[in-house]
């Protein structure tokens, strides 16, 4: 799709005010004002230089034994990041100090009573994850994924569970909370998405069900996790086994343990852990072909048929 005038203006004036282009890629670079050349920090990993548009130009159809076929009509693919793009324009140095946050940790900070940005970086870093989690759960919801043990819905559950317990260490919240966040997202993009409107209670319920469930074992995996830590000042290792029995029992996703291992200069033992998990699933593989019984008639008679929900 080619930019029209309108575009080239904007395109211009972007890389004139904010950053430098190199390639198709447009940067933004936040250096404070002070002049420094713009290929010094261009793909260099600068922590203030971040790309806010990667211009793709779709030109064939690539078949499956390799070959290229021109398409009829070639186009752009503009790769816009709509948070870097308002960090830019709003003269932000992160995407969490925009308009498209500020509500959500506003929200944040009433339910914690914890001020975002005061000093504390355990908090703000609590802060920022659930406010970002909080949308992809509102929508990935919406979207008819809901948290399970398996495929997509297991990475549902392990966002949720992540932020849970970000809330819980770093903020001291100790009671089911994410879910008060969800009309704040809905009500921020409801003119874009309508249909969240109708899926509000859904999407709120959901969540406050989940979080009730975790809760309930969160508390006793972090205390198994401390006593591992304290108990292994030397190897700083989270053994394949414990980290089973953390996921197994207390509904902890293998990522998770890594993350709290990760926080205290820990390691996980992942192959130990993905030889228990073949285990089970070679057991649960077991006991779903024992041999399946036939159906026990209740009432023989009955020819009515009544589904209640």
């Amino acid at each position: 799709m080619p930019l029209n005038t309108k575009g080239k203006k904007i395109m211009k004036s972007m890389k004139k005010q904010y950053g430098k282009k190199k390639g198709e890629q447009v940067f933004y670079a936040s250096l404070n004002k002070k002049k420094i050349k713009g290929a010094d920090l261009v793909n260099k990993d600068h922590p203030q230089v971040v790309e806010i548009w990667n211009l793709v130009f779709i030109q064939y159809n690539r078949k499956k034994d390799g070959s290229l076929i021109k398409l009829d009509k070639q186009y752009v693919d503009t790769g816009m990041g709509l948070e870097r793009l308002c960090m830019a324009l709003q003269k932000k140095e992160s995407t969490y100090d925009t308009d498209l946050f500020e509500d959500i940790i506003k929200k944040i900070e009433d339910i914690s009573n914890k001020k975002y940005l005061s000093g504390d970086e355990n908090i703000d870093i609590a802060i920022r994850v659930i406010s970002d989690h909080i949308r992809a759960l509102v929508f990935t919801i919406s979207d008819g994924q809901i948290p399970s043990n398996n495929g997509p819905g297991y990475v549902i559950r392990r966002i949720l569970r992540r932020a849970i317990r970000y809330g819980y260490t770093n903020l001291n919240i100790k009671t089911p909370f994410i879910y008060e966040l969800v009309d704040v997202v809905i009500s921020q993009y409801l003119t874009i998405y309508p249909d969240l409107k109708n899926q509000s209670e859904y999407i709120t319920s959901l969540i406050h069900e989940e979080e009730k469930g975790f809760l309930k074992t969160l508390n006793q995996g972090l205390s198994l996790i401390n006593q591992i830590i304290e108990s292994n000042p030397n190897e700083k290792k989270i053994s394949g086994e414990d980290s089973f029995r953390l996921y197994d029992t207390y509904g902890f996703p293998i990522d998770l343990t890594s993350l709290i291992a990760s926080e205290n200069d820990f390691q996980v033992d992942i192959d130990g852990f993905n030889e228990h998990m073949k285990v089970q699933k070679s057991r649960s593989k077991s006991t779903s072909n024992e041999e399946v019984k036939e159906w026990l008639i209740v009432n023989e008679s009955s020819s009515i048929n009544l589904f209640k929900g």
